[in-house]
C-alpha cells in the first residue's frame, strides 16, 4: 500500500441501444454540466480523498491541495501519509515522489486528458464528445465513451455557489476514490510557474516517452 496512488495519479495509469428520449436527456445533462464548468477558468483549494476496494473497505486516506487552470494545466499535491506531486502544463507531465527522490516525466496524450482532475480544467466543449452524461438529483454521472479511458465512471456534485463539492471515481478494478473539496477559490490568479516542475538536485529523472 506504500505506493498506492490516488485515482487522479494512477489513472495516468451506455449502451448504444439508447432510445431517443435518453439521448436527449444526456445532451441536456452535458449542456448543464458545461454551463457549470464554463465560468471556472481556474480553481484552487484543498481536498480529502478515501480509496475503497470493491467491498467498500477503506484502503487509504490522504489529503492535499490542488490548482487547475484551463486548458489542461494541473498541480495536484498530496501530503500525508505519502507525499506526491503531479504537475502538468498540458504538454508535459511530472510525477514526483520526494521519498524516493524520483520524478517520472512523460508527454501528455489524449488518454491523460481524460483523467478526472483534468476534466475540471479541460475544454468544456469536449465533454459531450468524450463522455455520456446523466443528471440525477443534482449529481452528474459521467461514463467515458472510450473503453480504454483511465476510469470507468465518475459522479460529480456541485455546491450552492456552483463549485465542485465532491467527486466519486470508479476504476476498472472496482475500486472507488471519494474526493471531497474544501476551501475552493473560483478563478484565482495563478502563476504559470505553478504548472512547470524543476526536479530538486539529486533527483532521479525517469523519462517515459
Amino acid at each position: 500500500m506504500r505506493r498506492k496512488l490516488s485515482i487522479f495519479l494512477a489513472s495516468l495509469g451506455m449502451s448504444l441501444g439508447l432510445g431517443m428520449g435518453a439521448v436527449g436527456a444526456q445532451a441536456d445533462a452535458s449542456e448543464d454540466l458545461s454551463r457549470l464548468l464554463q465560468p471556472l477558468g481556474s480553481i484552487s483549494g484543498n481536498f480529502r480523498q478515501t480509496l475503497k476496494d470493491q467491498k467498500g473497505k477503506t484502503l487509504q486516506k490522504s489529503s492535499g491541495n490542488f490548482s487547475v487552470q484551463r486548458p489542461g494545466k494541473l498541480r495536484w499535491q498530496t501530503g500525508e501519509p505519502f507525499p506526491q506531486l503531479l504537475v502538468t502544463n498540458n504538454k508535459k507531465l511530472w510525477l514526483y515522489d520526494p521519498d524516493l527522490e524520483q520524478v517520472t516525466v512523460r508527454p501528455v496524450d489524449n488518454r491523460m486528458k481524460e483523467t478526472p482532475a483534468l476534466l475540471l480544467g479541460g475544454k468544456v466543449e469536449d465533454i459531450r464528445g468524450s463522455f455520456s452524461v446523466e443528471s440525477k438529483k443534482g449529481a452528474y454521472y459521467l461514463t467515458p465513451k472510450r473503453a480504454s479511458a483511465p476510469f470507468k465512471s465518475m459522479v460529480i456534485r456541485f455546491d450552492n455557489q456552483g463549485l465542485p463539492e465532491t467527486m466519486t471515481v470508479r476504476d476498472g478494478m472496482g475500486q472507488t476514490t471519494d474526493i471531497r473539496f474544501n476551501g475552493l477559490q473560483a478563478n484565482p490568479r495563478l502563476s504559470s510557474h505553478m504548472f512547470n516542475f524543476k526536479p530538486p538536485k539529486g533527483t532521479d529523472v525517469i523519462r517515459d516517452e
